[in-house]
């Protein structure tokens, strides 16, 4: 995004006038050539590198690579198939070579089968953190030989220049600006800054600062100053001119748009607002000189297309109310300024239906929800099922019309084709007893919606719209309609809606980046983006219109479309107070909504105040996924290792998670989960960490560890399938894997309906029984005792119910034993216990027990006394 505003800034010499400023620049930098060399000649590279063996000299591609502060230790090429996403072995390249531009890299095409994109990423080592921007690409038409410049993710088939010029030039402050330079700066170096009309009056002096070394940084290429007097921003435009370093280049507002008394309305009212009298259109786009509305009638094309100026607001907003009944009508907007190409369209960020794989948005009239979801009194009373809403119903197994559509959520009577006995889809929901359905994301992310490919969503284009790929049709309301039915169905049989979020990061085409350049990202101190999502960039949550743009978002969702809650997708890298804001703003609309989110991050983020797993206590009432749980229970998740359900390892890690981990501060923060979508499901999990295990072991592993998960204080989760043990294969990142590999088959349902009603009779006891969901730390310590026993196999504890609102058992034991093969008997707490759950779940007989009991392998129990407490000496340890 910043290299393709480098490519578009504008020379501004011939309407830049104002001010000159000398500078002595310290910054110990390698002396430049002298005077103004933008357009010296380039001679030809002086070839010093030797040719790797290629079969046919045609397949030899050469690539030049260069870097503007010299730093070619440790570079390296990295490759692939950019379309099998295949690399070679090795997938990486050192340089073959150095010539007068740069290191030169040799591949052989021949490597890469038939494929006619080559991916390309230069970086230093094996650090990704050091990597050189986001994936280039190579095709042939670029021909045989390209170059690559640091920071730019063009591909030049032509010997780019590389003469010193200003990248970048920036105002963080009325008084401030940042240069970003292509080259190091001399030691003495002379810049003139330029405003409005007048070269003859100096009107400040400028000092330069030092700045900070940063991940990646090249403190070198980079000039700060210091302005003795204020920039003007309500009246001017600025540009400056480094002696020795080309033309004159757009100062670009960036660091300053953070001044709320310049910048921000938490009020504003942005997007599209319709109403059939007419429609008003808001757009925040402070750096633009001008904003155009392109109507047209079409979700393609120009047919009917109109276009009118919106007027300057202060804040830096553009505003227009168009009169008369524009719903159905399309629009999109074209801005003029420095960095802008007026001649493409750009969509609104606030759009509620973006249509024709997000190039335009739809004016469409957007109503409220008809019924409302069931509003859990706490966190820990939800039961999450998670979903991608094409796995749901795309195999023709789920019986479904609709199939991998919003609207296959809304079948009822669904069945596997030929047994009516197995019920698919929506009624599965219903039977299995779940409290609410998280969504994979469902708000508009990049892909072709006329022609889409499986894809997660984890890319977003547009935080208002939902996505296009599940909709009967991409280019008209059919997206809303259908969501809002998806919606209404799951309500009308009690079950929630829970939206999977992406506000760490957006894809690299997303309409943010063009609006205002710079703004909605994180940077390190060289100007790269900050990418501790790893997906190119990192949404810079705390910029005030950007939190405003997240706040505004999950309240749209939540008012209009009756969202339940919120999961929120790499929340470490959501700044805390963007966090706290949300659960204050959100609990106002819905005092029910659970909002939690991933408390880890990739990659190196520049970010101080991080919502991760330190963090959380402090976020009361956002709960976190407990990895302690999940890796305690079997194991890291993508590999072979294992933990308490495979092997009776971890026994005492998982103990203190089951007591609430010490990084929660109520027992509705911690997330319980063994698997989601992300890396191995349970099943595949288990055939890798127990080989030669039969099927019949592993679905006893897999009951014991629903009884862990769904007996454990906390909010159980649940990934969709994993109750009749669901495959991918061994794909622990199908992302992009095709529906053979994601989909739903429900004929593993029948296969394996003994495992699914055994969940759902654990998923009706602990709705059942208030202890099973106790809602405070102090509840927990107090209730809940585990019993030494001589096994680590074995994990016996009680929970005492006496005095419980609701709860009807006095006292509760659950023992399970992790052994594979050995049953064992285990001493039990004083007093008579009834069978409540076995290893074929809820046990109508109701046997009891006393003195202790007999636990069969790979199973466990759950036994209840009304009337008696047991006494359990000692803490909950």
């Amino acid at each position: 995004m910043l290299d393709s505003l480098v490519k578009r800034l504008s020379p501004l010499s011939s309407v830049c006038t104002g001010l000159c400023v000398l500078l002595i620049a310290g910054c110990g930098a390698r002396k430049s050539s002298q005077g103004d060399n933008t357009n010296l000649p380039i001679p030809p590279p002086a070839k010093t590198w030797t040719d790797i063996p290629v079969a046919n000299p045609k397949d030899r591609i050469i690539i030049h690579y260069h870097r503007q502060d010299e730093a070619y230790a440790g570079v390296n090429l990295w490759t692939w198939d950019g379309y099998n996403k295949n690399s070679p072995s090795p997938n990486y390249f050192v340089p073959a070579g150095q010539d007068r531009f740069g290191s030169v890299f040799e591949i052989d095409r021949a490597k890469y089968g038939e494929s006619d994109k080559i991916g390309l990423i230069p970086r230093i080592g094996n650090n990704w953190n050091q990597k050189d921007g986001g994936d280039k690409f190579w095709y042939p038409a670029l021909g045989n030989e390209v170059w690559l410049v640091c920071g730019q993710n063009e591909v030049y088939s032509n010997e780019p220049d590389i003469s010193p010029k200003i990248e970048l030039a920036f105002i963080d402050a009325r008084d401030r600006i940042v240069l970003q330079l292509n080259a190091p700066a001399p030691t003495d170096v002379e810049a003139a800054l330029f405003a409005d009309g007048d070269l003859a009056h100096p009107m400040a002096t400028a000092t330069l600062l030092q700045i900070p070394a940063n991940s990646g940084s090249s403190p070198s290429l980079r000039l700060a100053l210091a302005l003795s007097a204020p920039l003007d921003l309500a009246g001017k435009k600025y540009c400056v001119q480094l002696k020795g370093f080309g033309r004159p280049v757009a100062l670009v507002p960036r660091g300053v748009l953070d001044d709320p008394e310049l910048y921000f309305d938490a009020d504003a009212k942005l997007g599209a607002t319709y109403s059939p009298a007419s429609t008003t259109f808001r757009l925040f786009a402070p750096t633009a000189t001008g904003v155009s509305l392109v109507l047209d009638d079409e979700a393609t094309g120009t047919k009917g297309r109109s276009t009118q100026a919106l007027k300057s607001e202060p804040r830096g907003i553009w505003d227009l109310t168009v009169q008369g009944d524009l719903r159905g009508k399309f629009y999109a907007y074209s801005l003029e300024g420095p960095g802008f190409d007026p001649s493409r369209e750009i969509v609104d960020p606030y759009a509620v239906n973006a249509v024709a794989s997000t190039t335009r948005g739809r004016i469409t009239d957007i109503a409220a929800p008809l019924q409302k979801g069931p509003g859990l009194a706490a966190a820990t009373d939800h039961v999450i099922y998670e979903m991608h809403v094409r796995d749901f119903s795309i195999d023709p197994n789920s019986g479904a019309q609709h199939r991998g559509l919003y609207l296959g959520f809304t079948e009822p009577g669904t069945h596997l084709p030929g047994d009516a006995s197995i019920r698919t889809t929506l009624d599965h929901l219903v039977e299995l007893g779940v409290t609410d359905v998280e969504l994979l994301p469902v708000a508009d992310f990049k892909n072709d919606e006329s022609s889409p490919t499986y894809n997660w969503g984890y890319d977003p284009m547009e935080y208002f719209s939902p996505e296009g790929m599940y909709a009967t049709n991409p280019n008209d309301d059919s997206r809303v309609l259908e969501l809002a039915a998806l919606i209404e169905a799951l309500h009308s049989r009690g079950i929630g809606v829970i939206m999977d979020v992406v506000y760490n990061h957006t894809a690299d085409i997303a309409p943010l980046s063009s609006i205002v350049p710079g703004y909605y990202y994180r940077h390190l101190d060289n100007g790269a983006l900050a990418n501790g999502s790893r997906c190119g960039n990192e949404f810079r949550t705390e910029a005030p219109m950007g939190r405003k743009l997240i706040l505004d978002s999950l309240k749209f969702w939540t008012k209009q479309y009756g969202m339940d809650g919120y999961r929120f997708d790499l929340m470490a890298i959501i700044d805390q107070e963007t966090m706290k804001e949300a659960a204050q703003e959100l609990r106002a609309i819905n005092p029910n909504i659970i909002l939690y989110g991933e408390p880890w991050v990739p990659a190196f983020s520049p970010l101080s105040d991080k919502s991760d797993k330190s963090a959380i206590r402090a976020l009361e009432p956002i709960g976190a996924f407990n990895d302690d749980f999940r890796d305690a229970l079997h194991g890291r998740p993508a590999d072979a290792s294992t933990g308490w359900m495979q092997d009776g390892s971890h026994r005492e890690d998982l103990k203190k998670a089951m007591l609430i981990s010490d990084w929660c501060a109520t027992p509705g923060q911690s997330i319980n989960y063994m698997t989601c979508h992300d890396d191995l499901t349970l099943w595949d999990k288990l055939k890798i960490s127990m080989p030669g295990a039969s099927d019949e072991l592993l679905a006893g592993t897999t009951k014991l560890g629903f009884l862990a998960l769904l007996t454990s204080e906390g909010v159980p989760f649940i990934q969709g399938g994993t109750e009749f043990s669901r495959t991918k294969g061994g794909d622990n990142n199908s992302y992009i894997s095709p529906d053979s590999v994601n989909e739903i088959d429900w004929s593993l349902k029948k296969a394996n309906s003994g495992l699914v009603a055994y969940v759902r009779d654990l998923i009706a006891l602990r709705k059942a029984h208030p202890v099973f969901r106790l809602r405070t730390r102090v509840d927990v310590v107090s209730r809940l005792r585990f019993v030494d026993v001589p096994s680590d196999k074995v994990i016996l504890y009680t929970l005492n119910g006496a005095n419980l609102p609701g709860e009807t058992w006095t006292s509760t034991c659950v023992v399970m034993n992790s052994d594979n093969s050995a049953a064992v008997d285990v001493a039990l707490p004083a007093g008579t216990w009834s069978l409540a759950v076995d290893e074929n779940g809820a046990n109508a007989g109701e046997p009891s027990f006393s003195g202790s009991v007999h636990v069969s392998p790979k199973t466990g129990l759950i036994l209840w006394q009304r009337g008696e407490v047991s006494s359990i000496d000692g803490p909950g340890h």
